[in-house]
């Protein structure tokens, strides 16, 4: 069996016993604290529907802006126009046309005096704007408004004052009705204004208590005074739970209950519970075996490599470059293939460059045309075939080697070819890419060079596997010396050596003092040329009695070989003095090195690498912190 397999399986066992379990003990919890439950239950619908209440209540007003943010009404509502006028019948049928479709009823256009400028629909004979909307109500604020002798059909009215008028519109209370029906038991709603709203009803905040259902009635106090938070309210009798709670919008969600329900709440609830508990046993067993694909996806990603290398396909490498265990799995794994391939390099760059550009430029006409597969590797489109637009003037030459380009470009006009040179050119994406431009001549009869017959050979992969064997050398290519790895084969050598040769060695740890005074202070490139100077120097004293190395940064190791003959003391104060000396740099200013060298000598081979240069660097920290541009012996 797979190792996916058996995962997926015993992540699924253990979510199915883990939720059965809790499953278990909800319901014991459920059925021995219904009554909190139930009252958290009621408290929960009510803080839900006032946030719907408050999500519907800015729906309104955003729906609001954006009908008086119509350029009709904002003409309209700027001017004087009055009815007759074309900016009056523009707006009048933007308002019929809005209440004719969609949950808007009616709209209005008012003045101060709440008289009516224009009304949608029937109500264009209401004077009174009063008679469409609710004019009392806070600008932008959605409140229950009710119709003239229908207390049953009620919208919700929103008004604004909009440049020199008030507008004001009614919607549907659709909405509010959803928020009603999507609670069980008994819910209503309260708006801004203290009106109560409920299913096919309404009983207005200024109406007189008695026109209201009893049922209803008991709880208008409660709405009125509902808090930001939800509150709890107990009939006298004791029978009735209530909460209410308010949103931002000053909307507020009422919902009541007999207590009497809360045993029989904690079925239902734990049967939801249940429903939701089985659904979170799917949805978690689907994202384990999600996850456990994922995470057992970069197995396969190697297994997949190991095949298409298996197969021939040496460049297949893996792309997992995560700092976990496959990652590091997939480094060393990399690591190796590049050093089983690295002596086919020349082979697969030879087969890399199959996708030569060839070009044919006829000196007669001044006309340049390439192989269709030039598009692939560049983005350049010339808008004609003449000289002047071609490639060969109008590519993108990296600077380093553009006058020399430049310089071959004016020969092959005369007549003459390119010397089998290199450059790097700038490809479809952007990138510089190592190009071989090859050219040969065609005459005619009487000797004269009439058309020049090119290729171009991608040669980027070769120059980067040329870097790769580069970067693998034994010297730093900053300072020339040996790098750190050369370096500390070096003295591993010496180490095994040291008894067969029955002299000592010595170690010197140099660290150029304050070096990051020269990067701040002048440059980078003249750091580089305080590296390099440091490095020629310690070369030069060290001469034939030794090797030198870069370890780090500005640190270099000097490796004396029979060191009982070649006093390491002596070597350190020529470094120190020359150093002293200094250079003139770059910038035209004469700089001086100062170093710290700790001096560490050994006598046999019972310590490694790490340990003997551990040691010269804890003499050269001494040293740093004695006050620096000295040596001092650390012996072994």
């Amino acid at each position: 069996m797979k190792i996916k397999i058996k995962l997926i399986i015993i992540a699924s066992l253990l979510l199915i016993a883990t939720v059965t379990g809790f499953s278990v003990l909800l319901n014991i919890q459920l059925t021995s604290s219904a009554q909190g439950i139930f009252e958290r239950y009621l408290s929960d619908v009510a803080v839900v529907q006032a946030a719907s209440l408050n999500t519907y209540a800015n729906d309104i007003a955003d729906r609001f802006d954006v009908i008086t943010s119509l350029p009709e009404v904002q003409t309209f509502t700027s001017g004087s126009f009055r009815s007759g006028s074309s900016e009056y019948e523009t707006v009048s049928n933007t308002l019929n046309a809005l209440t004719k479709s969609g949950t808007l009823t009616s709209a209005v256009i008012y003045d101060e005096a709440k008289n009516v400028v224009i009304a949608s629909g029937s109500s264009d004979s209401v004077t009174n704007a009063s008679g469409i909307c609710n004019t009392e109500a806070p600008e932008r604020t959605p409140v229950i408004f009710t119709e003239e002798g229908s207390k049953k059909e009620w919208g919700v009215s929103v008004r604004g004052r909009i440049n020199k008028f008030f507008v004001g519109l009614v919607f549907k209370n659709d909405g509010i009705a959803n928020i009603i029906q999507q609670s069980k038991g008994l819910i209503f709603v309260v708006d801004p204004l203290n009106s109560i709203g409920v299913t096919g009803q309404t009983y207005g905040g200024n109406y007189d208590a008695g026109t209201a259902s009893t049922q209803f009635a008991v709880y208008k106090d409660v709405a009125a005074n509902a808090a930001a938070v939800p509150a709890r309210y107990v009939t006298d009798d004791g029978e009735i739970i209530a909460f209410a709670a308010s949103s931002e919008s000053g909307w507020k969600a009422v919902v009541n209950q007999e207590s009497i329900k809360a045993v029989q709440f904690s079925v239902p609830a734990f049967n939801s519970v249940v429903g939701i508990a089985v659904a979170m046993v799917i949805i978690c067993i689907v994202a384990t075996i999600i996850g456990i694909i994922i995470v057992t996806k970069p197995l396969y990603k190697i297994q997949d490599i190991l095949i298409k290398i298996s197969r021939g396909d040496h460049d297949a490498r893996v792309d997992i470059m995560s700092r976990n265990e496959y990652g590091d799995i997939a480094r060393v794994f990399n690591d190796i293939v590049d050093n089983i391939i690295v002596s086919e390099s020349r082979y697969r760059t030879i087969i890399d460059m199959s996708d030569n550009i060839i070009f044919e430029w006829n000196l007669a006409t001044k006309e340049v045309s390439f192989s269709n597969n030039f598009n692939k590797k560049f983005s350049y489109r010339a808008p004609s075939d003449h000289f002047a637009d071609s490639f060969l003037i109008k590519c993108k030459v990296h600077p380093e080697d553009a006058d020399r380009y430049t310089s071959d470009l004016q020969k092959l006009e005369k007549g003459e070819n390119f010397k089998h040179n290199e450059y790097r050119i700038k490809n479809i994406y952007g990138d510089y890419i190592w190009v071989l431009i090859r050219t040969s001549s065609i005459v005619d009869q009487e000797g004269k060079t009439v058309k020049i017959v090119g290729v171009i050979v991608d040669i980027d992969r070769a120059k980067k596997s040329e870097n790769i064997l580069t970067a693998r050398a034994s010297f730093d290519s900053l300072t020339n010396v040996f790098n750190r790895e050369t370096i500390e084969v070096a003295i591993n050598n010496e180490i095994e050596l040291i008894a067969a040769r029955k002299s000592e060695f010595a170690i010197l740890f140099v660290d150029i003092d304050d070096f990051k005074f020269y990067n701040d202070q002048y440059s980078h490139a003249t750091g580089d040329q305080v590296l390099r100077f440091t490095a020629t120097t310690i070369k030069n004293a060290v001469g034939d009695k030794g090797m030198v190395g870069r370890y780090g940064g500005d640190e270099f190791i000097v490796c004396i070989k029979d060191s009982d003959n070649h006093d390491p003391a002596l070597v350190a104060e020529q470094i120190l003095n020359t150093l002293k000396e200094g250079f003139d740099s770059d910038s035209g200013d004469h700089l001086t090195v100062n170093v710290s060298i700790g001096i560490s000598v050994i006598k046999d081979n019972t310590k490694r690498v790490e340990e003997i240069i551990g040691q010269a660097d804890d003499a050269m920290y001494k040293i740093k912190k004695s006050g620096k541009s000295n040596f001092g012996f650390l012996e072994s």
